[in-house]
């Protein structure tokens, strides 16, 4: 992933980077004619000493930092690295070995105390030297290292903001498809009561817009109060017992407090459809629904038991529509840490579902 860097960040970062690299290299010149001159008083010859020296830092400190370190030590050439290493060693001592000579020869006019006798050893020169070049290295891959640990950071956080947008689009996809889907059930249950010529069928115009009421202007949020999501399953119910009149077993029962709790809306309607749409029509004798909805502190519990047919024992006949698969997809993005179990036996279609309401939250 390329990220692009505005030219006037760009800018304001290079100028930043030479400026610090101009500032050790100050102090660098400052420490050659500080460690060259320490026991010599002639510090015009040191100073001309240390600014002979001086090109040569430079050189080698950016041939080891920009070239080999990254080239043969990233990439593990371990044995060419230590290789070109060993041959950089001998070049630099033999060429502060010349300076030296030629400061000696030249400038002093073979006049030994005017030069430090760290000047004429190897140990200090190479010490002198390649402690410059090993600080500038270590600053270097220091700044290096946080550079990339922020770059990471940054390439980490825009990867979970594309995941978040994702998962915000998906999720107002899934609640896009909640309305047209509720509405073509309802419109259904309308059709066939206007067949019969039933006097239920404007009870049920009027429970119909209670619940357009709901999902157009109340629930087009992340998160309703579960108060009145419970109001509108309630709504739904009673839409189903017009429908169904004697003939089906309902029961239907809320057990603790909703204050202060929310939820994402329309999310527990699919398993209240599914009971009566794929098991109470579908049962010739005795339908029945049972519904149990606990609340514990920030847990809900639902169970749903509702009748089926003998001849239907296969879960994908009650699980394979739009309904249900939005919801399991809407559980998976909203509420990870669910418990959701579907059991199907000889005639009893059963769901169990465990939400904890406050750790998990619709993304926003």
């Amino acid at each position: 992933m390329i990220a692009l860097i505005p030219k006037e960040t760009f800018n304001r970062r290079s100028a930043l980077n030479a400026g610090q690299h101009l500032l050790f290299w100050i102090i660098a010149y400052l420490f050659f004619v500080l460690f060259f001159g320490r026991a010599n008083r002639d510090y015009p010859t040191t100073i001309t000493f240390a600014s002979m020296l001086f090109p040569l830092a430079i050189a080698t400190s950016y041939f080891l930092n920009y070239f080999l370190i990254p080239k043969f030590l990233f990439t593990r050439s371990y044995f060419r690295f230590a290789l070109f290493l060993f041959y950089t060693l001998i070049i630099t001592l033999w060429l502060e070995t010349l300076i030296s000579m030629f400061v000696f020869m030249f400038i002093t006019d073979l006049k030994l105390y005017k030069l430090d006798p760290s000047a004429f050893d190897v140990v200090f020169l190479l010490v002198g030297l390649y402690f410059v070049i090993l600080a500038f290295i270590a600053i270097e891959q220091i700044k290096r290292a946080f550079e990339m640990k922020k770059e990471n950071t940054e390439l980490a956080n825009r990867q979970y903001e594309t995941e978040l947008k994702l998962r915000e689009s998906e999720l107002k996809l899934l609640r896009a498809q909640i309305h047209p889907h509720f509405l073509f059930n309802t419109l259904n249950n309308l059709y066939g009561l206007t067949l019969e010529k039933s006097d239920l069928a404007p009870e049920l115009v009027l429970k119909l817009s209670d619940l357009m009421d709901y999902m157009l202007y109340k629930c087009n949020k992340p998160k309703v109060k579960l108060g009145d999501e419970l109001d509108h399953l309630k709504n739904y119910i009673e839409i189903e017992r017009i429908r169904y009149g004697e003939k089906l077993k309902l029961d239907f029962r809320i057990d603790g407090q909703t204050e202060e709790l929310e939820i994402a809306p329309m999310l527990l309607l699919a398993f209240f459809e599914n009971a009566f749409k794929h098991g109470v029509s579908k049962s010739l004798e005795k339908p029945f629904v049972d519904i149990r909805l606990n609340i514990a502190g920030a847990k809900l519990e639902l169970n749903i038991k509702n009748s089926c047919e003998t001849t239907s024992p296969k879960e994908e006949d009650y699980t394979h529509g739009i309904g249900l698969k939005n919801v399991r997809k809407r559980l998976e993005l909203i509420y990870p840490g669910h418990n959701l179990q579907i059991v199907n036996k000889a005639n009893t279609f059963e769901i169990d579902l465990i939400l904890n309401l406050t750790n998990d939250s619709p993304t926003r």
